[in-house]
């Protein structure tokens, strides 16, 4: 089983208004806890990161991501929703939007997590076609978790799901997707999180070999703390298969 994880960010041009510094601790974020025992043990070639990308990169990282059985892709920045289109598109960089759909059944398995807004527009895309924290998690894991476990029945539980995909959106559609300067996306912090607080709850049972967190309860968790937070001007949205096991998260062994 192989696995590659894409993560594509645009905090906008810096020194505009809604330029997003939290996309930077977004990226930092989720590469960190995809590094750590706990997300997975990902391996630093397994993880692909493409910064305010044209759409051909973009297209030319999804072709790499088809050679594998499943695959983690994350976007953090700016976007909208086309109601044209009836789906969320992704703004790369000034001229350059991919449709979200695009995203979608790069690979057999697969986790899509979306950090963007979703106002409603008519129209169609331009183009048609934490780092101390996160420092601290990995540290903190020395010793205590087994990252070669970790990867392992991470993994394996890969294995026991069905061909599908998993799609986690920051907000609902029309809404807005908000931005903390100093910890990131207020949903990705959370998702993030949530997770880091379940693996420290769970690492000292002794009564099971492994635990897992999956994308679905982790996406859970993260909602009622973004809503807790926002309100309801933002309501994280999910789109998964009526039937489990769902994909891992986060995982303890």
């Amino acid at each position: 089983m192989t696995r590659r994880a894409l993560i594509i960010s645009n905090p906008g041009e810096d020194g505009d208004e809604n330029y997003c510094a939290g996309v930077h601790h977004d990226v930092r974020n989720y590469r960190a806890f995809l590094r750590s025992a706990c997300g997975g043990y990902w391996d630093p070639g397994e993880i692909i990161h493409l910064p305010r990308p044209p759409i051909a990169e973009v297209k030319a990282a999804l072709a790499v991501l088809k050679l594998h059985d499943y695959s983690v892709v994350i976007f953090t920045g700016h976007g909208w929703y086309s109601t044209t289109l009836d789906t969320t598109v992704l703004t790369l960089r000034d001229g350059q939007e991919i449709d979200s759909s695009e995203l979608r059944n790069v690979t057999p398995k697969q986790t899509i997590i979306l950090d963007c807004c979703r106002k409603k527009h008519i129209g169609v895309p331009l183009d048609e076609s934490l780092i101390k924290a996160s420092a601290a998690l990995l540290a903190n894991q020395a010793g205590r978790l087994n990252p070669e476990h970790c990867k392992k029945y991470y993994n394996q539980r890969i294995i026991e799901c069905e061909p599908a995909s998993v799609v986690l959106y920051s907000c609902a559609s029309g809404q807005l997707s908000e931005d903390d300067s100093q910890r990131g996306g207020v949903y990705s912090y959370n998702l993030i999180d949530c997770a880091e607080k379940w693996a420290n709850n769970n690492e000292t049972n002794t009564n099971f070999n492994f635990d897992i967190m999956s994308v679905v309860a982790a996406h859970n968790i993260a909602k009622s703390s973004v809503e807790r937070i926002e309100g309801d001007n933002q309501t994280p949205q999910i789109e998964k298969p009526r039937s489990t096991p769902y994909f891992p998260f986060c995982i303890v062994a």
